[in-house]
């Protein structure tokens, strides 16, 4: 792919530079805030070399590319005012005033979105070194109570511990504002001191004041309505603040505000959200099997809107809490695979030379992880591949829950990452059926479901 003749064509097909506010990109996806989408070319960019789709979805513009996304995102900044080492975190300013309750919640997805999907690699890498922690002890080579054992839970368990902080940047670049105060506000709220002063979930009086003590350690809903409110105040004092004394005085009174607004009133909410989360996760669980097989036929359709990310903060919710995911990962997973195979099927049924060479590329690229191609370039395109999938789907999720398929850390589920799946509480060996299931079984309810070839359309085409 030659990134910079598809990145100029990709900010043609949006546009122009003038129509582009900002962009952040994820393992697949440019993310453009656009001042009109109404300016954007959607036929445009679908014809473009190297774009895969294109969705419109909770405030942005998604270009899909695939796993060629990073390059193509390096050749844009250029084009579009930004620079070599720009932050990928960077958003756009923050979109018109949005109206109605709909306006509203896209916002509110959209910047809940974004506030975790530039974390992904970081929470995926750590998850993987505990992963490796527990492989090591599993074959015999660290002991479990070791001190080397510890070490790399340590390692891995850093970013989950201090989440909040690593929040308070994402969350404060969504919404423009100062990521330090906003990295100050995540450690009132994470200073060990606090929990000294009773249990968590107790309640301490403060100037007669009931303060419910919270360990915010891996939360991510307080943090980031913490730092909304702080977006709002931090404004107001920088505004209304004398220039002599604005190298001190508007940050200390934001902390002085802030602060007690996030301990008292944003913290505690936004735990109880998060606990909200917990109640939905648990009730996933309580459904067994049932819940992983329409997890993985329905992940299909959230990838399409776009809207799989927004699973994340539930997902980390799950293992934060506790430990381990039976339900999301694992239905993702069989969602990937399905979708390989039934590509793959394609590949082994077609007579067009182009569509097998797509079509195996495809295959490959969503066993690992990466399912666009597949999804959008031949199952979705063909149509009965995608009826196929969704059904090889809930079968191998269904077996998935059946045999106790279970996720111990947060990492994109592929070929690549069954090492996720290895914990104490599971068979490992067992559980793996899973995968062959999953994809022998979609394989021949593609093969044999059939679809309208692409050659066969354009004969009957050259025909008429």
């Amino acid at each position: 792919m030659d990134y910079k003749k598809t990145a100029a064509a990709i900010v043609e097909g949006v546009g122009g530079t003038g129509n582009v506010k900002g962009l952040t990109h994820c393992v697949t996806r440019l993310r453009f805030s656009l001042a009109d989408e109404g300016k954007a070319n959607a036929d445009a960019l679908k014809a473009t070399d190297g774009v895969v789709g294109v969705v419109q979805q909770g405030g942005q513009y998604q270009v899909i590319i695939g796993n060629e996304v990073d390059g193509v995102y390096d050749a844009i900044l250029p084009l579009i005012g930004g620079g070599e080492g720009a932050s990928d975190t960077a958003e756009a300013d923050a979109p018109q005033r949005p109206q109605g309750i709909k306006g509203w919640a896209n916002t509110a997805l959209d910047t809940l979105i974004s506030c975790f999907t530039p974390l992904i690699p970081a929470i995926a890498g750590a998850g993987m070194v505990k992963v490796l922690a527990y492989i090591l002890s599993a074959a015999g080579l660290i002991a479990a109570d070791s001190v080397e054992y510890s070490v790399l839970n340590v390692i891995g368990d850093g970013v989950y511990y201090f989440l909040p902080l690593l929040v308070a940047v994402t969350a404060a670049n969504k919404m423009k504002t100062n990521p330090f105060l906003a990295m100050g506000i995540a450690g009132i709220m994470m200073h060990p001191n606090l929990l000294t002063l009773g249990e968590a979930g107790s309640t301490v009086p403060v100037f007669g004041l009931p303060l419910t003590l919270v360990n915010y350690s891996a939360q991510a809903l307080p943090i980031i309505l913490s730092v909304w409110v702080m977006k709002y105040v931090e404004k107001f004092f920088s505004s209304h603040c004398p220039n002599l004394l604005k190298a001190f005085l508007p940050s200390m009174l934001t902390f002085l505000v802030v602060g007690p607004v996030a301990l008292f009133v944003v913290g505690p909410l936004g735990t109880i959200m998060g606990n909200g989360f917990q109640v939905f996760a648990n009730l996933m669980t309580q459904w067994g099997w049932l819940a992983v097989a329409l997890n993985a036929a329905l992940f299909p359709f959230l990838v399409l809107t776009g809207m799989h990310n927004a699973l994340i903060p539930l997902m980390i919710q799950m293992f934060m809490s506790q430990g381990f995911d039976p339900v999301f990962v694992p239905g993702g997973l069989c969602a990937n695979l399905a979708e390989g195979a039934a590509a793959a099927a394609v590949a082994a049924r077609t007579k067009s030379k182009t569509m097998r060479s797509t079509a195996l590329s495809a295959a490959v690229s969503a066993v690992l992880g990466v399912t666009e191609p597949a999804l959008y370039g031949v199952n979705l395109r063909l149509k009965r591949p995608f009826i196929a999938m969704v059904i090889g789907s809930f079968v191998g999720g269904a077996f998935a829950g059946l045999v106790g398929l279970t996720a111990y850390t947060f990492v994109s589920p592929s070929l690549l990452s069954l090492p996720i799946f290895a914990g104490a509480e599971s068979n490992f060996f067992m559980s793996m059926l899973a995968v062959p299931v999953t994809l022998v079984a979609t394989f021949l309810i593609t093969f044999f479901m059939g679809f309208e070839d692409v050659e066969d359309a354009e004969a009957e085409t050259e025909a008429k």
